[in-house]
């Protein structure tokens, strides 16, 4: 996933979050917000620079030495989305609130995928997935199938 293609499925997934429950804020990116859990592995669209210092200081850094000698080149997965993306965040704690933002794609992920669990305690090692959830159609779908479900009265 690139992240093009996060703010296209961001996009689809913001009028379902409502429909399923999520009451959290939702906003158009800015450039200073933060991706969430999501990871870009599309090594074109990571971030790069030079480091004087050959340790790695954050996940999913990659170090190699400058062909000119002069410190080393590192690359990084993006933080932040695209100008546009549909965020959600809320406010969450009590004593010391802090804001908390995820893409909407995100968001929709995590709820989809714990909504099809089964986490019941026979399952040993891993909890089971009841439906088939590998790729962004599949996951749209079981949302969809599912703010049907609650709109359907009881």
């Amino acid at each position: 996933m690139n992240l093009r293609i996060l703010k296209k499925l961001s996009k689809r997934a913001a009028p379902l979050l409502p429909k399923l429950g999520d009451r959290r804020e939702q906003f158009r990116a800015s450039g200073d917000n933060y991706i969430g859990g999501t990871m870009i592995m599309a090594r074109k669209h990571w971030e790069r620079g030079r480091s004087a210092h050959a340790d790695c200081i954050r996940q999913y850094e990659i170090k190699h030495p400058a062909r000119d000698g002069r410190g080393w080149i590192y690359m990084v997965p993006p933080d932040h989305p695209r100008k546009g993306t549909v965020m959600v965040g809320a406010v969450s704690g009590y004593y010391e609130p802090e804001w908390d933002e995820e893409t909407a794609w995100t968001a929709l992920d995590e709820l989809v995928r714990c909504h099809f669990t089964d986490w019941h305690p026979d399952h040993q090692d891993t909890p089971k997935l009841l439906r088939p959830l590998r790729n962004a159609r599949e996951i749209l779908r079981a949302a969809n199938d599912m703010a049907a479900e609650l709109a359907v009265p009881a």
